[in-house]
């Protein structure tokens, strides 16, 4: 669709752009013909000037098909140049015919005659106006595609971070499979019954991961009973040495959040920070809120004397890309390791939805 045309804003500036155009050429009527007064030349002028102002509307159709990109340069001016020539003629036309009218009234009768006289004029100053709206439309012309070019690019963009996402919350259930299944493999031969055990445990984590895991978003409560879950299969092999508190404070549980967000950070706090421990450990998981953003924390114990390993890069950088790609810059990751301590600080903006408000979830006490 044409762009003035279609934008009610742009219809009102156009028009009165064209009467201001209207006004200053009755003032040059005006000045050619002294003897007439302002009004006349204001009957005489402004009734054409509207016209032209539709037929110049013409020129984004030719700007589109001579655009100033592609083709040749004599190309594009032949084309303005015919399509000019055309609307001067149209618009010659009409005042010829305008003046006219108006000559036949007893009152006007010289406007007929000294408009005639100035035809040429006429002719001129309607191509010089077909142009100079050509140039606009150019300038159209270059806004639209500048911005068809920006969705386009922005459209991209989701589409890019979606496909990240996906792909970032796809490495999640392998990973902790990979985990789950190593750990019933160090029980079989200790202890057949809580390999059983673990194994039915997992069967029930996975079947809520997979619920959970298939929406873009859940609720902080359903996360936080993830993580609980998490534990009670964890405790299965580490029995006593790992205790875990599970936190969240009251009004939270209602705030949306990426499904299974802190599992990576509660497999790290019990594979690195309480698997070497001989004592092992309690792994703190708190979540708060206030009406802006969602924080969250995951806090374990580590060995002061341990040497420090890398793992998998798996866990806490795909949380932190995770998060980057959903809020962009409004998310911040940050972890540190002070005082025999590993901390993991998250926070991101909040997300509302209606429900029940949080409660306390205690995996076990301290």
């Amino acid at each position: 669709m044409h762009p003035i045309l279609g934008s009610a804003r742009r219809r009102t500036l156009y028009l009165a752009s064209w009467i201001v155009v209207g006004l200053l050429v009755a003032v040059a009527w005006s000045a050619a013909n002294p003897d007439a007064a302002i009004a006349v030349a204001l009957a005489v002028v402004v009734p054409p000037c509207l016209v032209l102002a539709f037929v110049c509307l013409s020129a984004w159709y030719v700007c589109r098909a001579a655009p100033l990109a592609a083709g040749s340069v004599i190309r594009t001016l032949a084309a303005h140049a015919a399509a000019g020539m055309v609307a001067a003629v149209v618009w010659a036309t009409v005042w010829a015919g305008w003046t006219g009218v108006l000559g036949s009234l007893p009152a006007l009768s010289e406007v007929s005659r000294g408009s005639r006289a100035q035809l040429a004029a006429v002719v001129a100053a309607g191509a010089l106006l077909f142009w100079l709206s050509s140039l606009l439309h150019y300038l159209l012309v270059a806004f639209e595609e500048s911005r068809q070019g920006e969705a386009r690019e922005l459209g991209l963009e989701v589409l890019a971070r979606e496909a990240e996402l996906k792909a970032l919350r796809a490495q999640i259930d392998p990973h902790f499979l990979f985990n789950g299944l190593h750990s019933i493999s160090a029980l079989t031969s200790t202890d057949p019954a809580g390999a059983r055990r673990m194994c039915l445990l997992l069967a029930d984590f996975f079947r809520s991961s997979v619920r959970l895991g298939a929406e873009q978003e859940i609720r902080l409560e359903d996360e936080l009973a993830m993580v609980r879950s998490y534990f009670d299969i964890e405790k299965v092999r580490y029995g006593p040495r790992l205790e875990s508190e599970v936190v969240l404070e009251s009004g939270c549980g209602s705030c949306r959040v990426p499904p299974l967000l802190l599992q990576p950070l509660v497999e790290n706090a019990v594979r690195h920070g309480i698997r070497p421990l001989v004592d092992g450990g309690v792994v703190q998981v708190t979540a708060r809120c206030d009406d802006a953003s969602v924080r969250l924390r995951v806090r374990n114990p580590v060995d002061t004397e341990a040497i420090t390993r890398a793992g998998t890069g798996v866990g806490l950088a795909n949380v932190e890309r995770r998060l980057a790609a959903r809020f962009g810059r409004e998310a911040v990751t940050r972890w540190r390791r002070e005082d025999g301590w590993f901390e993991v600080d998250l926070r991101f903006p909040r997300i509302e939805e209606t429900g029940a408000a949080g409660e306390r979830f205690d995996g076990g006490g301290r």
